[in-house]
C-alpha cells in the first residue's frame, strides 16, 4: 500500500501555523505581563522564520521572500545601526517585530489562493 503525500502539504502546514491564534483570555493575561509577552513574541518570530522561509523556497514564492527581506530584515538591520536616544530606540526596535506579524497576516490571507 503506497501512501500519497499531497503536493500542497507544506503549504497547508504553513497555513495551519499562520491560522493559529491565541484566545482573548490569553491575550488579556499577557497584557498584564507585557515583558513576558514581548519576549514570547520575539522568540516565536525567530523560531517561525526559518520554517516559513523554507516553505516559501520550496514553493518557489521568491516574490514573498524578497518582500519579507524588504519589509522585515531591512528595517531590523537599520534599527540595529541607528544612533537614537534610548526612549525612541526601544520603539524603533519594536517596528520590525510589528512588521513581521503584519507580514504573517498578509501571507495568511494570500496563502489561501495557492
Amino acid at each position: 500500500m503506497e501512501i500519497e503525500i499531497s503536493k500542497n502539504y507544506s503549504v497547508r502546514r504553513l497555513q495551519q501555523w499562520l491560522d493559529y491564534e491565541l484566545s482573548t483570555i490569553m491575550l488579556l493575561l499577557l497584557t498584564w505581563f507585557w515583558n513576558l509577552a514581548l519576549f514570547l513574541m520575539i522568540i516565536a518570530a525567530i523560531l517561525f522564520t526559518p520554517f516559513m522561509l523554507k516553505i516559501l523556497f520550496q514553493e518557489r514564492r521568491f516574490g514573498w521572500i524578497v518582500f519579507f527581506f524588504l519589509m522585515v530584515i531591512l528595517p531590523a538591520t537599520a534599527a540595529l545601526f541607528l544612533n537614537i536616544d534610548t526612549t525612541y530606540k526601544f520603539v524603533i526596535e519594536l517596528i520590525p517585530l510589528a512588521l513581521f506579524y503584519f507580514y504573517c497576516f498578509v501571507l495568511r490571507l494570500a496563502i489561501k489562493d495557492w
